[in-house]
């Protein structure tokens, strides 16, 4: 298994980033399930957290040899993966950019056939959003325990910001609208491109998770539009002991063994 760790300066951002990349080799520490061209899993991580986060609390190094996956791990700070109105551009970072650095430092595939987002928390609401709005560059998307709603999120967790300047920061002045909630951002979708061409949805939180009821309610929006996408949910709670559980469980399903 190739590990990759280092620092590349995004001009979306205006700054160094961090980035970890796994890439499947021929060891034999794993033995991969599916030996066919490899795909490129954009692994986002939550609020609070950066991009040592899944390898460190996760088995996406071995996931990613067994289903022979590229995961490319960005830092994405507090952003939720948003072009900030006054500041760094970390959507266009995300989707645009570093897709440019990784297709042509490593030459791997950036069609959308073998091209997936996935996030957990902040990480899903920044899977879903990017996938969204760049429906014609993903295979899929996941989103585990994902914020669906930030409106709800600063009305109800409110100790997770710094206050409004943080949340106006992220998104414009008065902070998060209904317009930023992943069921409107869908529906904009929907409208400009069709549901059909909106990628596949996978959706999975912990049925202890606070995140549970929105994650649920968002679903059945995504049906009413159209969108192919699919909710599963088990005992768990907002934390890595699921997601760890999910991330492979999703894998599966972009791999169409499940």
């Amino acid at each position: 298994m190739s590990t990759l760790s280092g620092d590349l300066y995004s001009e979306s951002l205006r700054i160094t980033q961090h980035v970890n990349i796994i890439i499947p080799d021929k060891s034999e520490d794993f033995w991969t399930r599916i030996d066919d061209e490899v795909r490129v899993l954009y692994l986002l991580h939550g609020l609070g957290a950066n991009a040592d986060e899944w390898t460190r609390f996760s088995m996406i190094e071995a996931y990613a040899k067994i289903y022979d996956f590229a995961v490319v791990m960005p830092d994405g700070n507090r952003s939720f993966y948003q072009n900030a109105p006054s500041g760094p551009h970390y959507l266009e970072w995300v989707s645009q950019e570093l897709p440019s650095i990784i297709h042509a430092w490593f030459n791997l595939p950036s069609d959308r056939e073998h091209t997936f987002i996935a996030g957990e928390s902040m990480g899903g609401y920044g899977a879903l959003s990017i996938g969204l709005d760049n429906p014609d560059a993903y295979g899929g998307i996941v989103a585990l325990s994902p914020v669906t709603d930030p409106v709800n999120l600063a009305n109800d967790f409110s100790e997770l910001f710094f206050g409004i300047v943080e949340q106006a920061a992220v998104f414009g002045s008065g902070g998060p609208s209904q317009a930023d909630s992943i069921a409107a951002k869908a529906e904009r979708s929907v409208r400009q491109n069709g549901a059909e061409s909106i990628p596949r949805i996978i959706q999975m939180v912990g049925a202890d998770d606070p995140f549970a009821p929105y994650v649920e309610s968002t679903t059945g929006e995504l049906t009413k539009l159209g969108i192919e996408n699919s909710y599963s949910s088990w005992p768990g709670r907002h934390d890595f002991l699921f997601w760890n559980e999910a991330i492979e469980r999703s894998i599966r399903m972009l791999c169409e063994m499940e």
